[in-house]
């Protein structure tokens, strides 16, 4: 065995990025303090979310080519842009646009932490859902919470969708 497959398995440790260049010295800028795991979930939660989306817009317009089209999540969600009638209060496309926004700096920012202030759109977005005040100390929780109501959210138009309901 040698160097390089030693270590912890269990950890997420990423190799450090290149920071400053100048007179002679590199600076090395640690990831240690990421959380990956986190990060993973964000990015499973706006996949399941984009699922079903997908799902919602295929049951409108079940003809139409959508793998040929691949379009791109903010595109699918300007589409729903017009079908989707709600007020203001149960509107949660600002949100979506909001978490797709995030997911691109995650994609192309290393580096990149989740904070709840990066969240806060979810936040209200389920706080204007809501008949009590909710309790969402965590990123994990309002994740948990925000994907499972758009989800529930779409799986009931698709329901209604399916059998023939308006």
């Amino acid at each position: 065995m040698n160097e390089i497959d030693e270590g912890d398995d269990e950890s997420f440790a990423l190799p450090p990025m290149v920071g400053k260049i100048g007179e002679g010295n590199i600076e090395w800028v640690s990831l240690e303090a990421i959380d990956f795991e986190l990060l993973g979930y964000f990015l499973s939660c706006h996949l399941i979310i984009e699922h079903y989306l997908d799902s919602f817009l295929k049951s409108f317009y079940p003809n139409l080519k959508w793998k040929k089209a691949k379009l791109s999540f903010a595109q699918k969600i300007d589409l729903l842009t017009t079908m989707w009638v709600s007020d203001d209060k149960h509107d949660s496309i600002p949100a979506l646009k909001h978490m797709n926004s995030l997911r691109n700096k995650i994609s192309h920012r290393v580096n990149f932490s989740l904070s709840m202030d990066d969240l806060q759109p979810m936040v209200y977005f389920l706080n204007g859902i809501s008949e009590r005040a909710l309790h969402l100390p965590t990123p994990l929780r309002i994740l948990r919470v925000f994907t499972t109501m758009v989800c529930v959210s779409f799986a009931g138009n698709i329901s209604r969708r399916a059998r023939g309901v308006p």
